[in-house]
């Protein structure tokens, strides 16, 4: 039966919990399993992992197959380097020296790794600093591009006033023209009315005054 070292996920909704077991490679992976030898938690930051050492290097020698999750983690943990060094023909001192290596090179990229840390948490305040000065500069041209935009606004809102002032003006003088024009064509009419009257009446003082001689006249002529 060929067997795999790999993870079986437990725990509930947005909070996973994983155990390290040895299961047939022919079941699915949350199914049924020979072994558990270990567990995996991706929620802590430190030690997340346990498993045992020696169950491992057991399986390892009954040839089970890895993940390349579990194989991942057991590399970090140092376990593969010492299952080798268990098979090689290394005498003890030499094997000691390699793990004594393998153990300064991890601790170097964990200095290095808490010094990059450390450096992301000083750069964060000048990020900050320039993220606030950043959009302090946006919030202050907003500012003044608001500023601009109501000049604008009362310039325009100015110039339409005037412009309706004028068309006012203008109608108001085209008025007054018209009213002119008008009054101006009436006036010869008007006057050549008071001359037909005038006329008029001095026909009728002509006619008045024919007629009453014409009387006297008939009126002397009876008496002789």
């Amino acid at each position: 039966m060929a067997t795999i070292m790999r993870l079986t996920r437990t725990g509930r909704r947005n909070r996973p919990y994983y155990r390290i077991v040895v299961m047939d490679s022919r079941k699915r992976r949350d199914g049924r399993y020979i072994e558990k030898i270990g567990t995996y938690d991706p929620i802590k930051k430190d030690d997340n992992v346990i498993i045992s050492e020696e169950r491992v290097q057991y399986w390892l020698n009954e040839g089970v197959q890895l993940s390349d999750t579990v194989k991942s983690m057991l590399s970090h943990k140092g376990i593969l380097l010492k299952n080798y060094l268990e098979k090689s023909n290394l005498n003890d001192e030499l094997k000691n020296q390699e793990i004594q290596k393998w153990e300064t090179l991890r601790k170097e990229k964990a200095k290095q790794k808490e010094a990059f840390k450390k450096l992301k948490t000083e750069e964060k305040p000048v990020e900050k600093k320039k993220e606030e000065d950043k959009e302090d500069s946006i919030e202050q041209k907003e500012t003044e591009d608001k500023k601009v935009e109501a000049k604008e606004s009362v310039a325009e809102k100015k110039k339409e006033e005037n412009e309706e002032e004028s068309v006012k003006q203008k109608d108001v003088d085209d008025k007054k023209e018209v009213d002119k024009k008008d009054k101006t064509e009436e006036k010869p009419a008007e006057k050549k009315k008071e001359e037909n009257k005038k006329e008029s009446k001095k026909q009728e003082e002509i006619n008045e005054k024919t007629d009453t001689n014409k009387l006297k006249k008939d009126e002397t002529e009876k008496s002789e």
